[in-house]
């Protein structure tokens, strides 16, 4: 068997490897400008999630990229949202402001539609779900939630596993 140079670099640790070493390719995807134009995740089918200027709107809003092809996930009415993650079944979340602005609340885009998170709740649960910060592929959503005026960080999993 032919070993590389990476292969070398590499440690086997119980039933997972662990790269410590290697070289990376660079590859040139924009802009970066904080939260008003750049990626944020990638996930393993190569599809990205990010911010930039909507130029249909002149919004800030966040977006998804395939193929190189950009498309906008739009606002949960308000005039700014950004993607924070993207999972592999192409799910993502992040935050958005809510109509006339008033409130920022987590999202999640499925289905080509963006939801507010906080519609997606068990009814009752006296939580707003302000920013949603990554997703994994059980759906499960980690974010920033608050109830009884404390901000805390929160892990929303689904009643229902998505197959």
């Amino acid at each position: 068997m032919k070993t590389t140079a990476i292969d070398e670099q590499t440690k086997a640790v119980g039933s997972s490897l662990h790269v410590v070493g290697g070289v990376y390719e660079v590859l040139d995807l924009g802009p970066f400008d904080n939260n008003r134009s750049g990626i944020q995740a990638i996930n393993d089918l190569g599809q990205m999630a990010g911010v930039s200027i909507n130029a249909a709107t002149g919004r800030i809003e966040a977006f998804r990229e395939e193929a190189g092809k950009r498309t906008s996930l739009g606002t949960l009415g308000g005039s700014f949202s950004i993607a924070r993650d993207i999972n592999n079944g192409g799910e993502i979340v992040g935050g958005s402001l809510t109509k006339g602005d008033d409130d920022f609340h987590g999202f999640l885009y499925r289905d080509d539609q963006i939801h507010d998170l906080n519609e997606l709740l068990v009814p009752g649960s006296q939580w707003e779900l302000i920013q949603a910060l990554s997703i994994n592929d059980r759906s499960e959503i980690l974010g920033i939630g608050s109830r009884d005026g404390q901000d805390r960080m929160v892990l929303l999993r689904p009643s229902t596993p998505r197959t």
